[in-house]
């Protein structure tokens, strides 16, 4: 199955809950990646968050129920998540423009969100400089946050530029200078539980300490730093030099809606690293292995 197959697995898996509920591990174990980078590619691709669009998708099912059925509102209120009268009705009036109770007893305009599916598309609008390198383990060591995942687009930026102020970024600079190990500069890695907690991640803020070659001399981790270890791995290794965010974020959107679904491999579910090098200089590394065919 290659990645457009589990993308649509993933939306067939949403559509087919979207009165019960959807479990973002399962999705997670659908989509063969963390529900962070899931939720990432899905929002470059979608142009969209996923959790907007699966609140869409149920608000748009909801408007059928309110019109075609005599159930109760609170009912199907709750059918679609929502706790509380009050709340639905605030969602649904966003959503739709009217009120719950004047779509069922007036004509009214309402709004519909569309299932989505998933289809490759060859632009080839925009150049991508990158490398495929066999890369050994290796061992990453800075400051670990723990974040909310649905928060962690708005949090992360936040936790950089804190850093800048706070010291975080001298200790990380003093023990750069033990290693200048690759993947360079500061480091940027989301981290999930492998199973049973998609609503918070690990976020470090690191450089590598570590790789497992015979020239290598480990670094020590200090007291207050952690660690994270890295198995041998391909990795695609894509040059996203230029002003930030911009620089990074048009790699994430070329790399998941035209590298990744012409280029015969798949994701391997490990983090990706985001390197932040001097004068706008940045990388972005994605573990890759070769589809099956």
């Amino acid at each position: 199955m290659d990645w457009i197959e589990h993308l649509n697995s993933v939306v067939n898996y949403i559509d087919e809950n979207l009165d019960k509920e959807i479990s973002y591990e399962r999705i997670a174990q659908i989509a063969g990646c963390s529900v962070y980078n899931f939720q990432r590619m899905f929002s470059y691709i979608a142009d969209k968050p996923l959790s907007e669009y699966i609140r869409n998708r149920r608000l748009t099912m909801a408007a059928f129920d309110v019109i075609n059925s005599r159930e109760k509102i609170i009912d199907i209120a709750l059918k679609y998540g929502y706790d509380s009268h009050d709340s639905f009705t605030r969602a649904f009036q966003r959503f739709h423009g009217v009120l719950p109770s004047e779509a069922r007893n007036e004509t009214v305009r309402l709004k519909s969100c569309p299932k989505l599916s998933f289809q490759i598309t060859i632009k080839g609008e925009e150049y991508m400089n990158y490398q495929i390198e066999q890369w050994p383990a290796f061992t990453i060591t800075g400051f670990k946050k723990r974040v909310k995942t649905d928060d962690a687009f708005n949090i992360v930026p936040q936790l950089w530029n804190t850093a800048w102020s706070d010291g975080t970024m001298g200790k990380l600079f003093e023990l750069f200078k033990h290693g200048d190990y690759r993947p360079s500069g500061f480091l940027g890695v989301a981290v999930e539980e492998r199973r049973g907690n998609s609503e918070e991640m690990d976020y470090y803020l690191a450089v590598t300490t570590h790789v497992d070659v015979p020239q290598c001399k480990n670094v020590e981790t200090p007291e207050g730093m952690s660690s994270l270890e890295f198995p041998p791995a391909a990795w695609v290794i894509f040059d996203a030099s230029g002003e930030l965010p911009d620089a990074v974020q048009k790699v994430y959107k070329n790399f998941y809606t035209e590298w990744l679904p012409n280029s015969g491999y798949g994701l391997v579910d490990l983090p990706i690293v985001e390197c932040y090098m001097q004068e706008n200089r940045q990388e972005v590394w994605v573990a890759i292995k070769p589809i099956d065919k």
